[in-house]
């Protein structure tokens, strides 16, 4: 998998040296050109990196992240419908404090949207900016000194956060810390660091969002039929499918909430993700064959089980076996891919570290698959006979469903 730099991070520091908060910034070729709305284009482009693409690195999401912003993204509308969440817009040292800006940062503050100033130099026409500031980023670089240590006590009066940014050498942060900075961001506590990731379409992302929702265990039947009746591909799909030879139903399904109603929500669910995932993978169908087996083999034995437990869980059974070939359809990690997706802990736990009774199941039959001889020495012959019977029972039904997909 070929992966591209979205963007860089700066970890931002409290007085103990703690991470609390990153600056994201923009890596692309947008601001090379010469086009007079490049800064937009580029705030845009980091924004939609940062939250509909796939990144090797979290980049502690979990964390409030710094955005620059200028004057023409500040006033525009398409980007400021809801107030989101660890999003922290930071002005440009461009912007200037008028009475539009103002009125907008307002309106803004009001909605819940938060935002820092950035690269300040102490300039006393920048102070209407301060009642609408959560922290005010002082450029320790260019300011001046002298100034600055009369001036910081009034500006911590503000009831803004002081953050010292530019920090390049050890003597200049323990100036800062003794002037009293709350915050702290330089080279001299960590330089930028590229982030890789992988983008990907708005189709893929759609069908990311749409295999999160089916996932959730809490969905219901009415919810679960308007999210595929809004794809009239899949509504076509699912109803071929639910109406072929492998469902012996003595009247035809006409609505994909009739299908639920008739084959259970959990049947419904698990051909909505497989014909989903199906539809945008560049990899052979055939690939679908294994990831298939695996996930019926799974709910078949779970099914069967003796363990109360186990035999409670056989649709997420199924779904740990789709999963956990869903890295090979996407071509992304799947720990990566499993942040996206609204799953229950218990199914990401078995999915990445085999730690309980479904991920041990996968790990045992995935080890099957492989003929891996020392799986046939920690099984007993009772589970291995099990495993292997679901298994060929598996095969056929894969075999039932290929066919179908293909016609």
């Amino acid at each position: 998998m070929d992966d591209t730099i979205l963007l860089a991070r700066q970890p931002i520091f409290d007085g103990n040296n703690k991470m609390v908060a990153s600056e994201i910034l923009y890596r692309g070729d947008v601001l090379l050109s010469s086009k007079a709305d490049r800064n937009i284009i580029a705030t845009r482009e980091l924004l939609i990196n940062t939250c509909t693409n796939i990144l090797n690195d979290n980049i502690n999401l979990d964390l409030p992240m710094l955005l620059n912003i200028d004057e023409q993204f500040l006033l525009a509308d398409d980007f400021f419908p809801v107030a989101p969440q660890n999003l922290i817009f930071e002005i440009l040292e461009t912007v200037e404090p008028t009475e539009l800006v103002l009125d907008r940062l307002k309106k803004l503050k009001r909605q819940g949207f938060e935002f820092a100033l950035d690269d300040y130099l102490l300039e006393t026409f920048k102070t209407p900016f301060f009642e609408y500031l959560k922290i005010i980023k002082i450029d320790v670089i260019d300011v001046d000194f002298a100034l600055l240590k009369i001036t910081l006590p009034s500006l911590k009066q503000t009831g803004c956060l002081l953050l010292a940014e530019k920090v390049e050498t050890q003597a200049v942060y323990k100036t800062c810390r003794e002037l009293g900075f709350d915050l702290f961001q330089g080279y001299y506590l960590e330089k930028p660091t590229l982030i890789q990731g992988k983008k990907i379409d708005v189709n893929q992302r759609s069908a990311l969002h749409l295999v999160s929702q089916l996932s959730r265990h809490d969905i219901e039947v009415n919810e679960v039929a308007e999210l595929i009746s809004r794809d009239p591909v899949l509504t076509v799909k699912i109803l071929a499918l639910i109406n072929c030879p492998l469902y012996q139903l003595v009247r035809e399904v006409k609505s994909v909430k009739d299908a639920v109603i008739i084959l259970g929500l959990n049947v419904v669910k698990q051909w909505g993700m497989i014909l989903t995932l199906v539809s945008q993978t560049k990899q052979p169908l055939e690939l679908f064959r294994t990831i298939l087996i695996r996930a019926k083999t799974l709910a078949l034995y779970a099914e069967c089980s003796q363990d109360k437990l186990l035999k409670s869980d056989v649709s997420e059974c199924f779904l740990v076996g789709l999963l956990s070939g869903v890295d090979a359809i996407f071509e992304i990690k799947l720990e990566n891919i499993l942040e996206h997706l609204m799953l229950d802990e218990r199914i990401k736990i078995a999915l990445l570290g085999h730690d309980n009774k479904m991920g041990q199941l996968l790990k045992n039959s995935m080890a099957i698959e492989r003929f891996d001889n020392q799986i046939f020495e920690q099984l007993s012959n009772q589970e291995i006979c099990l495993i292997n019977r679901c298994y060929r029972e598996s095969l056929k039904w894969a075999d039932q469903v290929m066919n179908n997909l293909q016609d």
